[in-house]
């Protein structure tokens, strides 16, 4: 679904959440046991090791394929996906715990945006917008989330790979983002 206000369809998800059967959430995720005053931004591309121990570079993808990828995963989860076009795509509701990044799963709520998250792959205005929508209402949704709790995935992992120990293992989403104009757009200039 491509839509730059999502004010509505955020509330009709967060319904549908509580449907019985829903097709939409992952039912594996626990109950969340302390509020969110988190948020982490992810790029579903990035650093990795291949099967033979060597750095490697994982593209972006399509978001049904990330999506079908994390969602079979036995223990990795995420929140919400957004695509280059502005679709965006929930994984499993806001009220149980996504695993998407050490120590801080239990408190936050975890964004991927499709993207090499190399620092040089372009966000696209669209996929900005639907960001900025979806924080919005996560900010209302989860009033402890102020502007210094909304994170890069770089800020908060500072592992290294294990095939390459002099090189970070999450720089997502990348310097390309605009981190602080997503922050502006969000809670104001800061």
């Amino acid at each position: 679904m491509k839509r730059r206000d999502l004010g509505p369809w955020l509330a009709l998800t967060a319904l549908t959440w509580a449907a019985p059967g829903t097709t939409l959430a992952r039912s594996r995720g626990p109950l969340r046991t302390q509020p969110v005053d988190m948020v982490v931004i992810h790029a579903t591309g990035g650093p990795t090791c291949d099967a033979q121990g060597r750095p490697i570079w994982v593209p972006a993808g399509e978001l049904a394929d990330n999506l079908r990828q994390i969602e079979a995963h036995p223990r990795l989860g995420v929140h919400w996906m957004i695509d280059r076009d502005g679709t965006v795509r929930a994984s499993m509701p806001e009220q149980q715990v996504a695993h998407h990044v050490f120590t801080y799963s239990g408190r936050s709520i975890g964004i991927e945006l499709v993207n090499d998250g190399d620092g040089q792959d372009p966000f696209p205005p669209a996929q900005i917008d639907a960001l900025v929508a979806l924080l919005r209402g996560i900010v209302q949704r989860h009033p402890a989330v102020t502007r210094a709790g909304v994170v890069r995935h770089s800020d908060v992992d500072h592992g290294r790979m294990p095939c390459a120990p002099g090189r970070l293992r999450k720089v997502d989403p990348g310097a390309a983002f605009p981190y602080g104009q997503v922050l502006d757009r969000v809670f104001g200039p800061g």
